[in-house]
């Protein structure tokens, strides 16, 4: 009971394993083409067996040779299916495990042939290629692309398509040249077990070469494999003119009483699918085929239900033409069965061939008995793998652990175009802005903040304006866009020198405010940009105070802290500005070495309503508690002023006192005593 049930779990686990399901998968994506070439060449030769075309026809040469190209490339449409659907599965892009797969197929399988006459096509042999080659890219394409490095190409302006795409170089030059070395290999291990099974010509009988070559081509078609072409390819096959019973050649004996159906006499597994009664995947098959089974093409069973690489069927499969042999064999050599020599197509239905070669009823009959036993025979096999081997749960379940990255990689592309579109558009902008500010004039505006017991100027913040050629003067609307390309190194630079200008100016002739500057985010995570600051303002000590934004720093609070406390070393302050704007002020407050805080005015506007008003009066406590000097900007009205004084604010800053001022008119405005 244990061995059994390891056999089955052993079975189980292989018919349901990615690679098998992967070959089912691309061989039910061929049943249209199957289909097609069933059709193509039934019609041909009933056109012809009928009279309705001759060989002369116009017709008749389209429909030969679209029958000619089906056939001639069937191996290569194997080869496309398996490498898709495989590498799909496994992981890999599929478009290009496909290529991969049809590249050393076309080298190693003799599909093309070149010689100074011309490039020849041979599809015969190449047959035998057409699962092994795809199914051997596809593994060492995934392998290849898990063992080498994949550091390459980590720029964020290329596309993750793109990028995938590239990441690909590598495994696919190792992959393609592993083929030469494994190949070979493969082939003289094939080849020595062949030798052990070849039915040679050492005085075997016709009927012995015969049952040979039926165990041989069946085992051929298990995996997948054209057994006919591969066998005529390997063996000499010349028993097959040769008469079984006097007057009676072998090939006629083999396609009348023995391959009733095609290759597994399917019209019996047929039969016996109709008859399951919990199956539904059988029987829908099984009627889908049986219009072309009728005329032998097997192609539809044998990849679709099906029989091909499924060991539940593997039994039957060789079984019943074994049992169709021996029973038709020893009846016709009884004398049971009259028979007689004609010249019958692969493609004539049962019965009818039964009827043309023997001489009386009997043999139609035994065909009938025989359909019937291949069915009984199938029968428990059949119905066995349909409980065991649920295909459509097992594709369900491959496809749900793909599906994910499935979808992603379908979108890749699409989101790369959208981001490439995103991304021309923000360089136009970024390019306007460029333009816009090397034709006009940068300079920096002040901003008085006044002390709101005794009205008098106490410092100034340092606002960047833009003054363009007639005239205009705007704010530095362009800042977002160059922040949004990373490109505003250049005006804090400008902006840093500037200042410092200023204060040279202004202390030559005796006036030295303090002044606060804005700069981005990022110059407090450089450390020569702290080093640049602390050297320009040696020489106004407890003048300059550098305003920081809110949140910007969460992921680098350890290097902005050293920073700060360098800059505080060279009496340089540090300003938490905009508060109440973000999320994280709270946070920064606790671990960065700031002691002035500006509250935004959009902060004050919220004191419209009675739960924004007690959440400033509640932050300007905590602040007055913690010893912070706080700054409240954007003061446009006496109620404002009168609400902050109310909270013991220190400081205001807005337009009910000033806007920013023009450098050359703040030593004047300083002096004043604002009432």
């Amino acid at each position: 009971m244990l061995a059994i049930k390891y056999v089955n779990d052993v079975f189980s686990r292989f018919a349901n394993s990615r690679f098998v399901l992967s070959l089912r998968e691309s061989f039910i994506a061929l049943l249209p083409y199957f289909a097609c070439s069933a059709l193509a060449i039934l019609v041909l030769n009933a056109a012809v067996n009928f009279s309705f075309i001759s060989s002369s026809d116009v017709l008749y040469n389209v429909i030969q040779k679209s029958s000619n190209a089906i056939l001639l490339l069937f191996p290569v449409m194997v080869v496309l299916s398996v490498g898709y659907h495989l590498s799909k599965n496994l992981g890999q892009s599929a478009i290009v495990g496909s290529m991969l797969a049809l590249i050393a197929f076309t080298i190693h399988s003799d599909f093309l042939t070149f010689s100074p006459q011309g490039v020849f096509v041979d599809a015969t042999g190449a047959s035998a290629y057409a699962i092994l080659i795809p199914s051997l890219t596809s593994y060492l394409l995934m392998f290849a692309y898990k063992l080498l490095p994949q550091t390459f190409f980590e720029s964020t302006l290329i596309s993750g398509f793109l990028k995938e795409k590239l990441l690909l170089i590598l495994p696919f030059a190792v992959a393609f040249f592993s083929v030469y070395l494994i190949v070979p290999v493969i082939e003289s291990i094939i080849q020595a077990v062949l030798l052990n099974v070849v039915p040679m010509e050492d005085g075997s009988s016709v009927a012995e070469q015969l049952f040979k070559r039926m165990v041989m081509i069946h085992g051929f078609w298990f995996f997948g494999v054209h057994g006919d072409n591969i066998y005529s390819i390997m063996f000499n096959q010349s028993f097959l003119d040769a008469d079984i019973f006097p007057g009676l050649k072998a090939k006629t004996f083999y396609d009348t009483f023995v391959l009733i159906g095609g290759t597994g006499c399917f019209i019996g597994l047929i039969v016996a699918a109709l008859f399951l009664t919990n199956a539904s995947h059988e029987k829908n098959i099984a009627r889908i085929a049986m219009p072309f089974s009728i005329f032998n093409f097997c192609e539809i069973i044998l990849f679709a239900l099906p029989v091909f690489l499924n060991p539940l069927l593997l039994i039957p499969f060789i079984v019943v033409p074994c049992f169709n042999f021996v029973v038709s064999y020893f009846l016709i050599s009884a004398g049971a069965v009259g028979y007689q020599e004609v010249s019958i197509s692969w493609m004539t239905p049962t019965i009818i061939n039964g009827s043309m070669v023997g001489t009386d009823l009997v043999a139609p009959i035994l065909q009938v008995f025989l359909i019937i036993c291949n069915a009984c025979i199938y029968y428990p096999f059949l119905r066995l793998s349909s409980e065991k081997n649920d295909y459509q749960l097992a594709f369900n379940k491959l496809s749900s652990q793909l599906n994910v990255s499935e979808r992603f990689a379908a979108k890749s592309e699409q989101r790369f175009i959208e981001q490439q579109r995103e991304t021309n558009s923000s360089l136009m902008q970024l390019t306007t802005v460029l333009n816009t500010i090397s034709q006009s004039r940068l300079a920096l505006y002040y901003q008085p903040q006044i002390d709101i017991e005794t009205g008098k100027v106490c410092g100034f913040e340092a606002l960047l304006r833009l003054i363009k050629k007639d005239g205009t003067i705007t704010g530095p609307y362009f800042l977002d866009t160059l922040i949004e390309h990373k490109q505003t190194a250049i005006i804090d630079h400008w902006v840093i020198k500037q200042a410092q200008r200023d204060l040279r100016q202004w202390k030559n002739v005796g006036f030295e405010p303090v002044i606060s500057i804005n700069v981005n985010p990022d110059v407090l995570t450089s450390e020569s940009m702290i080093n640049k600051i602390c050297d320009l303002y040696t020489d106004f000590p407890n003048q300059v105070k550098i305003e920081i934004v809110e949140s910007s720093y969460l992921t680098q609070q350890s290097l902005v802290t050293k920073h700060i406390e360098k800059l505080r070393s060279r009496n340089i302050e540090t300003v938490l500005d905009d508060f109440g704007t973000g999320y994280s002020s709270l946070s920064m407050l606790a671990n960065l070495p700031v002691k002035h805080v500006k509250l935004d005015r959009k902060f004050l506007l919220q004191c419209q309503q009675p739960a924004g008003e007690v959440l400033y009066q509640q932050v300007s406590e905590i602040f007055a508690k913690l010893g912070f000097s706080v700054v409240a900007e954007g003061i446009e009205t006496e109620q404002e002023l009168a609400w902050v004084k109310s909270l013991g604010i220190q400081t205001a800053q807005g337009w009910l006192y000033a806007p920013a001022l023009p450098k050359h008119t703040i030593h004047d405005f300083a002096l004043k005593i604002v009432k």
